[in-house]
């Protein structure tokens, strides 16, 4: 992510999730710790992922997992204990063996954009550990989330 990037509306995600910080969330100075930006961020995808039929939590699933290879996120404004957030998430881009997802992180309260976070996954072979391409339930769960981020320009940030 070396652009800065600009806050979105939530309409500029495709799938919506809420939560609310934990009070070990929080730093020293009041306000939501960086890293746990990261871990709405990650709860959203898996959650989506889940949703959409696309990832088997059990203890007899045989298909692919998703490494994260790359992540970062942008800030706009604090978010403070206690608060209603929520995650907005889409695919940015589907590859042959990789998905970038886009997060928005929304204050509850007032509803504005606080951050953009990005996650790029690779799909890799449970014991190999090399990349795949996308299963079929992936690929569905990424084409219905799938958001093209050129189009950003023409939405009004909230």
């Amino acid at each position: 992510m070396s652009e800065r990037l600009a806050p979105l509306p939530r309409s500029a995600y495709a799938w919506h999730y809420d939560t609310a910080p934990q009070w070990n969330d929080c730093d020293i100075y009041g306000h939501v710790n960086n890293v746990a930006y990261l871990s709405y961020f990650d709860t959203a995808m898996n959650m989506a992922l889940i949703e959409h039929g696309a990832l088997d939590l059990s203890t007899e699933a045989e298909g692919p997992i998703g490494l994260v290879v790359q992540n970062g996120t942008q800030y706009f404004r604090e978010i403070t204990f206690p608060a209603k957030l929520g995650i907005g998430a889409r695919v940015e881009a589907i590859g042959r063996t990789s998905l970038t997802w886009g997060f928005g992180l929304f204050d509850g309260a007032g509803g504005a954009c606080a951050a953009r976070g990005r996650v790029v996954h690779v799909y890799v072979d449970r014991v190999t550990r090399r990349p795949i391409p996308l299963t079929s339930e992936l690929r569905a769960c990424a084409e219905a989330l799938l958001r093209d981020p050129a189009t950003d320009n023409k939405e009004t940030p909230s």
